[in-house]
């Protein structure tokens, strides 16, 4: 009896400091969910719209879809070590004669609040010029009795290669201002724009400047180099917020995998991982 009153209060405590902790950071994106996802992406600065043929486009530009294979991946992380706050992700896209489809699924939070996304994606291009629309469900709810509540988004995004090794790219999230329910509380919108260079297949340059409307400009870089045959290392950055992310990844066979540690400035390291199968 001892032990279940001590177990039931640290599970008390520690729900309460998680509540504290989402509540404090309110004002800032940290108190939802990242919108860009993949351990490859998180560790590359999430500078990812230029990022071409990319399995996790369908959450951060859709034009960069890849349309090289079939592709199902699955995605965690763990933000500052709380496992009230993970983000956990799969995707699965599907080239065809006339585009590629993609569909996804994300949730992010615990029971006193969660954030949900299912997206349904799709991809073409045309002479070189490629682009894409994702339609995204979004759901929150908030326990306690305080309700739930779903809006319905739309994405475009479009990219192209430069010159040799290199891509332009750009998107738009929520262009049609879409709000939870019958509230005033909209969704996200970002402009974004990105440029990747790749050299002589060693090393991978990204980088993006981001436009929430809601706050200032943002700036994210990566950088991917090659370390031996199908193991890559990563690094990248971000500002508002402020994080650094490292990582690694290898592939074998049909599968691979990817690792990242992202920190954050003020809150702390979070750790994720994702798990690829090219089918």
């Amino acid at each position: 009896m001892v032990q279940h009153t001590l177990f039931t209060k640290y599970d008390y405590i520690k729900t309460l400091l998680v509540t504290v902790l989402v509540t404090l950071s309110a004002g800032t994106d940290f108190a939802k969910a990242q919108n860009v996802l993949g351990a490859r992406s998180v560790g590359m600065g999430q500078a990812v719209t230029a990022l071409a043929n990319s399995g996790w486009g369908l959450f951060s530009n859709p034009a960069v879809i890849s349309a090289r294979q079939s592709t199902v991946s699955f995605f965690g992380i763990r933000y500052y070590g709380l496992s009230e706050i993970t983000d956990m992700a799969a995707v699965g896209t599907f080239p065809a004669k006339w585009g590629v489809i993609g569909v996804g699924a994300h949730r992010y939070g615990f029971e006193l609040f969660s954030e949900s996304r299912i997206r349904i994606a799709y991809k073409h291009s045309f002479q070189g010029f490629h682009y894409g629309a994702v339609l995204n469900y979004n759901h929150i709810a908030q326990g306690g009795g305080y309700g739930s509540a779903g809006a319905v988004g739309l994405d475009l995004g479009i990219a192209a290669p430069l010159f040799d090794g290199g891509w332009i790219g750009a998107r738009a999230t929520n262009i049609n201002h879409p709000r939870y329910g019958n509230t005033e509380e909209p969704l996200p919108r970002e402009l974004a724009i990105g440029l990747s260079y790749r050299l002589s297949g060693i090393a991978l340059f990204t980088s993006d400047v981001v436009k929430d409307v809601r706050f200032p400009l943002a700036y994210r870089g990566g950088v991917e180099v090659k370390i031996f045959e199908r193991f890559a290392g990563r690094v990248g950055v971000t500002t508002l917020p402020a994080t650094f992310a490292a990582g690694f990844g290898y592939s074998f066979g049909i599968w691979e995998i990817n690792v990242v540690a992202q920190h954050h400035a003020e809150l702390g390291i979070s750790p994720g991982l994702d798990l690829s199968l090219n089918l």
